[in-house]
């Protein structure tokens, strides 16, 4: 299985990449003297936290499930070039990050996410820009987010991706890939990991 999926990987990634310069020089039509600086091209994995048990309910770990499905995941992203992972502060995306992490030798960022005031199960739009400004600011390589259901789709809208989607609570095998070719602007690519 990974022998099949790491080449669909490297030329997807090669794939968007080539679409990313080509936009990014169709966007960066200036003089010489007009530039300042160069669009670094951002390529974003997301993820919704692996299936999670029961109890307890405030912040429950993952099931053995989603334990196998992190390790899938670390798999999947070894040699993606993953250069830093944020989570959002409960355990359940701790733990989905963490076997490739701990691979990388990459420390995890856990940024607290807030509620917003009008929507109780909706992200506040100030923990989705923290996010957001965290991955701008990489300076190189790749970035994982493992977040929710209720905010990956806000961090990849807010990053421009030309697809929001909407993830299924049932699901949990969902891998978006942001390629940010410049500023608010993201090609979206949406694959499967894992088992089903």
């Amino acid at each position: 299985m990974l022998r099949k999926t790491l080449p669909v990987i490297a030329l997807l990634l090669l794939s968007q990449l080539a679409f990313a310069q080509q936009a990014n020089e169709r966007s960066n039509v200036t003089s010489v003297a007009q530039t300042e600086s160069v669009f670094i091209i951002k390529t974003v994995f997301l993820v919704r936290h692996a299936e999670r048990a029961e109890e307890p309910r405030q912040d429950p770990p993952l099931t053995e499930k989603g334990v196998a499905r992190s390790e899938a995941l670390a798999r999947l992203l070894s040699a993606a070039g993953v250069k830093a992972i944020y989570t959002s502060q409960f355990a359940r995306t701790k733990l989905t990050a963490e076997p490739l992490a701990k691979q990388l030798g990459v420390a995890v960022t856990s940024i607290s996410l807030k509620t917003s005031s009008s929507n109780p199960r909706a992200i506040a739009e100030e923990s989705t820009k923290e996010i957001v400004d965290k991955i701008m600011s990489n300076a190189g390589g790749s970035v994982l987010v493992v977040g929710h259901s209720n905010s990956i789709p806000d961090v990849i809208k807010m990053l421009g991706g030309d697809v929001v989607p909407t993830i299924d609570e049932k699901k949990f095998d969902d891998l978006f890939v942001v390629t940010v070719y410049a500023n608010g602007k993201g090609k979206v690519t949406h694959l499967k990991y894992g088992t089903e």
